[in-house]
């Protein structure tokens, strides 16, 4: 099946089929997440179709659509938080007897709140996905991302006398 590499849907299996994902695929997901990290939409739009996005599931009201929403977001994302590290975790795969390909990603990303005393956002993510191929490259049509819990705690920032051996430091 060319760039599709996967398994054909069996009949009269319903509407969607599990199917082997391309690596593409899962390399998306990667790449959004160093993208939203280094807060870079030039590495972060290519990965989309032209009019795909960001958008909320349940009550998530978010949405950031095509090249200026994408922008926006990331905009949101480096005025919001001083770090950002996207943990990307399970992902699976399926496919409708018309072609369309959707999945689903779970993540934990962690965001370090602004101010001196540094505050930990962790939030445990999936992200409902939708694929499209655009000249000849799987892109991301849309992530559709729920927010399943929160959490907060204090963390430290990183100092290289965590790194001296002494006593009470890392290492």
């Amino acid at each position: 099946m060319g760039r599709t590499r996967g398994r054909e849907p069996e009949k009269g299996a319903g509407r969607m089929s599990a199917f082997t994902a391309p690596l593409e695929l899962r390399d998306l997901a990667f790449r959004y997440a160093m993208a939203v990290d280094n807060r870079d939409a030039a590495q972060l739009i290519p990965i989309f179709t032209t009019t795909g996005g960001v958008l909320g599931f349940g009550e998530n009201p978010i949405e950031f659509r095509g090249e200026a929403g994408l922008t926006t977001m990331i905009g949101q994302v480096a005025a919001s938080f001083q770090r950002t590290m996207h943990n990307v975790f399970n992902q699976t795969f399926e496919i409708a007897d018309d072609g369309r390909v959707e999945g689903m990603t779970y993540c934990i990303a962690s965001h370090i709140l602004p101010g001196v005393d540094w505050v930990l956002l962790d939030m445990a993510l999936r992200y409902h996905d939708s694929y499209a191929q655009t000249d000849g490259l799987w892109r991301f049509h849309e992530r559709r991302l729920e927010v399943l819990w929160v959490e907060n705690r204090p963390v430290q920032k990183f100092t290289p006398a965590m790194m001296s051996g002494e006593p009470g430091r890392i290492l």
